[in-house]
């Protein structure tokens, strides 16, 4: 029995040598094999790199933010397959010395490689493995400004009522034992400014603060969309976030729409408005606060400053009346500065027919809360000198209470009607529409938005309906306005049909449309835009034949409707973003047509049929993803065509030929054009075109499959090129257009060492954004030979461009540039490799340096003296910068900085970073706000010298340290 266990152990210990020799023989065996499939994956781990790489520069170029994990990915990526290309290295030379030496091969030495083969092989899976999600998505959105951010606080000296109202409200809401706070009052009396008052005073004390304008018709899926990212915050994290309610009209029940409140959420504060107490008593408050209308001195301060209090004071005679027309403003503000503006540079005979219609009473059978405005919000209309202006006013009142209305859409609606005379072009027809809303936001008709948009308050286009639905307008027109009230099907009632002039059923849920003709003789305007419509009866249009405005946008349309052809006197037709719409052949029957609109469509073709339309002045056929090509001849018919966007998502070197540039450079009367086309069509970009003398461009070449981004229609800059995945030096078609851009991003461009002079000629006086990212071999921005500074000279174009004609001048570079961006440029060692002298930045707003790891000092002192209007300053991962603003031997009369606009300064993951500045002079930060600071371990201080920054706030109170050790 012994002699049997004894057996069966010697057996395994056997089995256990020889597998374990068999193993380590096979490392041996299998070393070429072993190698090479680490050789394999290392190119599987650059491809992936370089594709995840790609959608980084994409996201970061839109401004998106990476996800977290994204950068570390990249790094980790990097260090591998350094550490493979140094193996390999290694395996090489060793190969080079010994192993082509049969009798000289080391068998320790095959061992020591393939195993180490293999365990790096299995690094480089893992990480393949980790990288597999990042290849289709790395970014999220960022997120859009806040409101606090935009909003500008009033002037609320000597108005006591609201100050201490605002006062009570900002109480309450520190107050931990209460949750919810309502704000009641009249319609005007001001409890939407008073909401947002109190959300800048408090929004350091709350992580979040979401402003949502609720209005009438509650639209419960977009509140819950609006509060859902808090809620998580609320719930999840326990932030202190603040929610606020505008213009509430019934009661809401909060956990419907998917607000977090009661005890377990006391973290969560809620502030209402609504004019109503009974509302708000109703939803449970815990402090109701009123907002009474303003006493008699606080309304006359307001009205002094809207007229100005100096005029009034240098006549007795306007001074008496202006004080009772101020009385007939009842106290409310809105009605005060709507009156005010209307009034102030008018003469006094004005002033007293306005006093007259004010005290005579409005329409009896106007709601009451409305009946208080009207009479003097119709005034604040009716002394509107422009009648551009007063269609405008009106045109406003077709989109949503409460909606964001596009100053766009208002100059095309008004081109469509003709509300514009002796019109020269769609540009004028925007430059006007400017100028009218210009006028109406400052009668306090309008309220301005962000990115060209404005606003209409709820009483004001609740007396504009009432204008065009009672006929009292001098226009005579009649509106029937259902814009956002979420009906799901359209049903009107024919004996009241005969009168309309306009209909608006924007912002709905419609389905289904009447599968009958209707009869609207008079209908000239007719808005159905974002719905869920996917089918249009044949018959519909049939009885609409006035129709001069149709925007049918934002559907699911499939088909167009065979009554469409009957709207012969259609001017405006909007159709896009409806994504299966594929076939547009029947427009050609519409020979009226100016402005047609197809964008992000199905549409793979510009039919012949679209040459009909000769009186087109704008085609928008940009985004449409399947476009592959224009039927030639098309273009060269549309003879009075000004703006045209389009291009395509496909990969197609015949698309120059196919989309008809040649035909394009024709066109006489063009202005604008939008093209997106491949990047090697780059270099195939025909000889004779002449897009460099438009007024406005954007060229965007691309390679590859990913998403790309859509073209903005409209931009402050307004002659952009965007090249991407091509090769310097390019054709001379693409260098005109350099000459004359205000905006270039370029996009890995190969042997592409500098801007100036690779890429300007001459003077960049035109160029106000520079994009970077990925170009290798760039190493500065500016690069002036020691020959060329003797001379003061610079590089300028000859009459057909080309380089190398010299002439002698002192104009500075970059003096008109305002933002800069570069990622990825690997051999960034300097910005400006010439004398300083030669640069301005006086302009510059923006600069972004992200992964440049050969920068060492981004600005010399001269330089920075001259940034006046720098407002954000960003480095990431530049691991070779020592220093942001270098001292240097500059000879200046004074070395003192001021950085007088500058509010927010990021530095993070900069590892050599020592100080921001490295000389001793005083810099001044009188603006900044904001400072973070991360991953810097070798910065010990800001910098030597004084630093003044009075109103300085940081991310982390580490960062004091930087200045204590000053």
């Amino acid at each position: 029995m012994a002699e049997e266990v004894a057996n069966t152990v010697a057996g395994k210990i056997v089995d256990l040598l020889f597998s374990g020799a068999k193993r380590e023989i096979d490392y041996i065996r299998n070393y070429t094999k072993n190698v090479g499939k680490l050789e394999s994956e290392a190119r599987k781990l650059k491809g992936m790199r370089g594709r995840i790489q790609q959608r980084i520069d994409a996201a970061e170029g839109n401004g998106e933010i990476l996800l977290a994990g994204v950068q570390e990915w990249m790094d980790k990526a990097e260090i591998e397959l350094t550490k493979v290309e140094e193996f390999l290295e290694e395996v090489a030379n060793a190969k080079k010395t010994c192993f082509n030496l049969r009798p000289c091969v080391d068998l320790g030495t095959l061992y020591h490689y393939s195993k180490m083969a293999i365990n790096n092989t299995s690094f480089l899976l893992d990480q393949q493995k980790d990288g597999e999600t990042l290849e289709n998505c790395v970014s999220i959105p960022a997120p859009t400004p806040r409101l606090v951010d935009l909003y500008q606080p009033k002037n609320l000296d000597d108005i006591d009522t609201h100050k201490l109202a605002l006062r009570e409200i900002i109480e309450a809401i520190k107050d931990e034992s209460i949750q919810m706070v309502g704000i009641y009052g009249s319609g005007g009396v001001g409890k939407t400014t008073l909401a947002k008052e109190v959300a800048a005073e408090v929004k350091n004390l709350f992580a979040e603060i979401v402003f949502i304008t609720v209005s009438q018709t509650v639209d419960v899926k977009e509140i819950q969309k609006n509060v859902e990212k808090a809620a998580k915050r609320i719930i999840i994290n326990k932030e202190k976030v603040l929610i606020i309610l505008d213009d509430i009209w019934k009661k809401l029940v909060l956990s419907d729409v998917g607000i977090p409140c009661g005890n377990n959420h006391m973290n969560c504060k809620i502030l209402l408005t609504s004019r109503s107490r009974n509302v708000c008593e109703g939803m449970n408050v815990d402090r109701n606060i009123c907002v009474n209308t303003l006493t008699k001195e606080e309304a006359w301060v307001l009205f002094k400053r809207i007229v100005g209090d100096e005029k009034l004071a240098n006549d007795s005679s306007l001074e008496i009346i202006a004080k009772e027309v101020t009385e007939e403003c009842g106290g409310l503000p809105l009605i005060i500065q709507a009156v005010g503006n209307a009034l102030k540079n008018k003469k006094i005979d004005i002033w007293e027919a306005a006093l007259d219609r004010l005290r005579k009473h409005a329409p009896l059978e106007i709601d009451q809360e409305i009946r208080k405005a009207f009479t003097h919000l119709k005034l604040s209309y009716d002394l509107l000198d422009s009648k551009e202006a007063k269609s405008c006013f009106l045109l406003c009142s077709l989109f949503k209470e409460d909606g964001i209305i596009s100053l766009l859409s208002l100059a095309e609606y008004g081109v469509g009607i003709g509300i514009f005379k002796d019109l020269d072009s769609i540009n004028d027809a925007e430059k006007r529409v400017r100028m009218a809303v210009d006028t109406l936001t400052s009668s306090s008709l309008l309220l301005s938005e962000p990115g060209d948009k404005v606003k209409m308050h709820d009483v004001v286009r609740d007396v504009a309906l009432l204008i065009t639905s009672s006929s009292e307008g001098e226009e005579k027109e009649k509106f029937l306005v259902e814009a956002g009230k979420c009906m799901t099907e359209w049903q009107p009632r024919n004996r009241t049909s005969h009168s309309y002039t306009k209909i608006s059923l924007m912002d709905n849920r419609i389905r289904k449309l009447p599968d009958h003709q209707l009869h609207f003789p008079l209908l000239d305007t007719f808005l159905i835009r974002k719905n869920d419509l996917s089918v249009i009866p044949d018959d519909f249009f049939g009885g609409m034949k006035e129709v001069k405005v149709l925007d049918m946008s934002f559907n699911n349309i499939t088909s167009l409707p065979q009554s469409l052809k009957l709207l012969k006197k259609l001017i405006t037709l909007d159709l896009s973003y409806n994504n299966e719409l594929n076939e547009i052949s029947i427009l050609g029957e519409l020979k009226d047509l100016e402005i047609l609109k197809v964008r992000a469509t199905g549409i793979n073709v510009i039919p012949e049929e679209i040459g009909e339309l000769t009186n087109l002045r704008l085609l928008d056929a940009g985004g449409c993803r399947y476009l592959s090509h224009v039927a030639p001849g098309v273009i060269l018919k549309l003879t009075w065509l000004e703006e045209l966007y389009f291009g395509t998502y496909i990969n197609d070197k015949n698309a120059v030929s196919r989309f008809g540039l040649m035909e394009i450079s024709k066109l006489k009367s063009l202005r604008a054009l939008h093209l997106t086309m491949h990047s090697d069509d780059c270099h195939l970009f025909p000889e004779g075109t002449c897009f460099e003398k438009l007024k406005e461009f954007y060229f965007q070449f691309w390679k590859g499959r990913r998403f790309l981004f859509l073209i903005e229609s409209k931009s402050y800059l307004k002659r952009r090129l965007h090249i991407e995945s091509s090769k310097f030096p390019f054709k001379m078609p693409i260098k005109k257009l350099f000459q004359v851009s205000d905006g270039i991003k370029l996009n890995v461009i190969k042997d592409l060492d500098n801007i100036i002079p690779d890429l300007y000629g001459e003077s960049v006086d035109e160029l106000k954004s520079i994009q970077m990212i990925g170009c290798e071999n760039a190493s500065c921005l500016v690069k002036i030979t020691d020959e060329d500074e003797d001379a003061t000279q610079t590089f300028v174009a000859s009459n057909d461009l080309m380089l190398g004609q010299r002439k002698i001048t002192k104009e500075k570079y970059f003096s008109q540039v305002e933002e800069i961006r570069l990622t990825d440029l690997k051999n960034l060692k300097l910005l400006f490799d010439c004398s300083f002298q030669y640069i301005s930045l006086r302009n510059l707003q923006v600069i972004e340096v992200v992964r440049c790891p050969s920068l060492s000092a981004l600005f010399p002192l001269s330089v920075a003296q001259g940034l006046s209007n720098l407002r954000c300053l960003s480095i990431w991962g530049c691991n070779s910068l020592m220093v942001v603003i270098s001292g240097g031997d500059e000879q200046t009369a004074d070395n003192d900085i001021v950085f007088p606009r500058l509010t927010r300064i990021y530095l993070i993951e900069l590892h050599k970073l020592k100080s921001f500045y490295s000389g001793d002079s005083t810099v001044k930060y009188p603006s900044l706000e904001f400072i973070k600071v991360i991953n810097c371990g070798s910065m010990k201080r800001w910098g030597s010298g004084v630093h003044n920054m009075p109103n300085r706030k940081f991310c982390h109170e580490k960062i004091l340290n930087l200045f204590h050790k000053n």
